[in-house]
C-alpha cells in the first residue's frame, strides 16, 4: 500500500498470517460463547498488533529529484556521470551482412 512517499510492505509468509487470523477468530468466537467478549477482544487485538509489528514494514521513500531549493539530489550527486558513448559504434559491431529478402517478403510487399 502506498500513501504519498510512505510505503507499507508485507514481509512474511501467508502461513503466519493465517495462524494470526485463526487465533484472533478463535479468541473472538470463544469469548462470545463464554460471554467474556471484552477481554478476548482485547487479546485478539493484541494478536493483530503483534502480527502487524512482525509482518508489516513502513518505508519512507527518498525524493526522486531535488526539491525547489536545489538540494543535493539523490544518492551521491557529487559523483561525475559516466561518459557518453562515442557517435560511432566500435569497429566490427555493424559489419554483419544483412539477410536477403525472400521474393515474397516485407520489402516486396511495400
Amino acid at each position: 500500500m502506498r500513501l504519498g512517499r510512505t510505503v507499507i510492505t508485507y514481509r512474511s509468509c501467508v502461513r503466519w498470517s493465517a495462524v494470526a487470523a485463526l487465533t484472533a477468530a478463535g479468541l473472538l468466537t470463544g469469548g462470545s460463547l463464554a460471554n467474556v467478549l471484552l477481554p478476548t477482544a482485547a487479546a485478539a487485538s493484541l494478536v493483530a498488533l503483534v502480527w502487524a509489528a512482525f509482518t508489516l514494514r513502513v518505508i519512507r521513500l527518498a525524493p526522486a529529484c531535488p526539491g525547489p531549493g536545489g538540494g543535493p539530489g539523490p544518492g551521491s550527486a557529487g559523483v561525475r556521470e559516466p561518459r557518453r558513448p562515442g557517435p560511432c559504434p566500435p569497429g566490427g559491431a555493424i559489419a554483419l551482412p544483412l539477410p536477403d529478402d525472400p521474393p515474397g517478403g516485407a520489402a516486396a510487399l511495400a
